[in-house]
């Protein structure tokens, strides 16, 4: 019995030292977050600017002094890296440097033939008339009538057959 009192004692004394041996000290930060939040809100009269513009009209004249085709020389890189290879791009490009180089407003009519050279190279050919603008005023009454005719952009949606009398 003496055996089992120290085999308890010792078992005893080895579970508080291990215990004593696992014990830490922890100490807890608590920490505090403070959040504000703040949400005013207010009606303010959002004003549209739509503003109305009497429109501009003029008459189209052609120079007949003009030249009534213009060639340009294209290279590959203004072709299919400047004007991206866009058909319509080349054709805009065109009109630009045949109205440049005749000093007009615009091409009445214009044609065009693209074609590439033996050497990569592109030629664009212009046949038009070149025209100039004259006499611009403001849109009259019968200015405005016409444009409703004929369904011109900003003359309202609906166009109108015009009744001829015989």
């Amino acid at each position: 019995m003496k055996r089992f009192i120290s085999i308890l004692t010792m078992v005893f004394a080895l579970t508080l030292s291990i215990s004593a041996q696992k014990q830490t000290t922890q100490t807890k930060y608590t920490t505090t977050y403070t959040q504000a939040y703040d949400n005013a809100e207010s009606r303010m009269a959002q004003v549209l600017v739509q503003p109305l513009v009497k429109p501009l009209v003029c008459e189209v004249e052609v120079v007949p002094s003009k030249p009534t085709s213009f060639k340009l020389n294209l290279t590959k890189t203004k072709v299919e890296k400047d004007l991206e290879g866009n058909l319509t791009n080349v054709h805009n490009y065109g009109i630009f440097k045949y109205t440049e180089a005749t000093q007009t407003d615009m091409i009445v009519a214009a044609t065009y033939h693209l074609y590439s050279t033996d050497d990569g190279d592109y030629v664009l050919e212009i046949k038009g008339f070149p025209a100039k603008f004259k006499n611009w005023h403001t849109a009259t009454n019968s200015d405005y009538e016409w444009m409703r005719i004929t369904g011109a952009e900003g003359a309202g949606n609906q166009t109108i057959t015009p009744i001829v009398k015989k």
